[in-house]
C-alpha cells in the first residue's frame, strides 16, 4: 500500500522531551511531517488549526494550557486528529479524563522510545486506512477502531481463557494492540479495579467452584486457576476468604 505523508504536531512544556521526540524517531522513513513543536496547549490549539495534522503527541501537565483543556477544545471544534498522550503525571483520575476526547494511546516517562515508535506506526498505518476509499474487512476490527468498551469486552475474554496460564499486562495489551499504560488506564476505568485484582478475584472464585465441585486435590486446582505450586495458592487463597482451600472445602461443603 502507497503511504501518504502525514502531520505530526508535538507538545511537551519539556524542551529536552520536545528534542529528542523530534530527532528519536525516525519520522522520515515513517512519512510523517513534524508541523509544530509545541510547548503548551495554546500553542498546539493554534498549530492545530493552522496545520491541521493528523497526529498529536501530547504531555498532560504543560503550563498556560494543559493537555486535557488542549484536547477539550480541540474536540469542540470538530477535529478528528488521533491523540497519543505523553505524561509522567501517574493519578489515575485525571488521566482516565482523557478516555472521553477519543485519546488513542497513553505512554509513561521515562518514555520508551522502541515502543513509542511501535505505537506511533500503528496509529499512522490506522489514520491511512482510515482514510482508504474501501477497506477490508478485517481491518475493522483494528485496535484504533474499537472503542474501550469493545477493547475491554475483549480483554475480558482473554482472561477467561487464559485464567489458567502465565500471563500479565504486556500480553494481554499486546493481544489488543495497544501499549500497557494505556491498557492498565482503560481496564481500571472500564471495571473499577486494577488488572491484578481483577484477575486474582476470577482466579479466586472459579478455585471456590472448583473446590465445592467435586474431589479435585488442592494442587490439581491451583494449577487450574494459575498458580503451579500448592502453597502459594494456598497463601492468595487464604488471603482472599480468610480460610485455606481445605478449610473453605470442608466448611462448605458441609453446609
Amino acid at each position: 500500500m502507497e503511504t501518504w505523508r502525514l502531520r505530526a504536531l508535538v507538545v511537551d512544556d519539556e524542551q529536552p522531551i520536545l528534542n529528542n521526540l523530534s530527532c528519536v524517531l525516525p519520522w522520515e522513513a515513517m512519512n510523517i511531517e513534524i508541523v509544530k513543536l509545541a510547548r503548551n496547549g495554546a500553542e498546539a490549539l493554534a498549530a492545530v488549526e493552522a496545520s491541521r495534522p493528523h497526529l498529536i503527541l501530547s504531555d498532560i501537565r504543560m503550563p498556560v494550557m494543559d493537555g486535557l483543556e488542549m484536547l477539550r477544545r480541540i474536540r469542540e471544534r470538530g477535529h478528528t486528529c488521533e491523540v497519543l498522550l505523553l505524561t509522567g503525571y501517574h493519578e489515575f483520575e485525571y488521566a482516565r479524563s482523557a478516555l472521553r476526547f477519543g485519546v488513542k494511546d497513553y505512554i509513561s516517562k521515562p518514555i520508551n522510545y522502541e515502543e513509542l515508535q511501535r505505537i506511533v506506526n500503528r496509529l499512522a498505518g490506522d489514520i491511512r486506512r482510515s482514510q482508504m476509499p474501501a477497506e477490508p474487512p478485517e481491518e475493522a476490527l483494528s485496535a484504533a477502531k474499537r472503542s474501550p468498551e469493545q477493547l475491554m469486552q475483549a480483554a475480558e475474554t482473554f482472561i477467561r481463557r487464559q485464567l489458567g496460564r502465565d500471563f500479565g499486562i504486556e500480553d494481554i495489551a499486546s493481544h489488543l494492540g495497544i501499549s500497557g499504560s494505556y491498557f492498565c488506564l482503560m481496564f481500571k476505568s472500564h471495571f473499577h479495579e486494577t488488572f491484578l485484582e481483577y484477575v486474582t478475584r476470577q482466579r479466586m472464585e472459579t478455585a471456590k467452584q472448583l473446590l465445592l465441585a467435586g474431589e479435585a486435590s488442592v494442587a490439581r486446582i491451583g494449577g487450574h486457576v494459575g498458580y503451579q505450586e500448592r502453597r502459594y495458592f494456598t497463601k492468595v487463597f487464604q488471603k482472599y476468604t480468610g480460610m485455606t482451600p481445605s478449610e473453605y472445602r470442608s466448611r462448605h461443603s458441609s453446609s
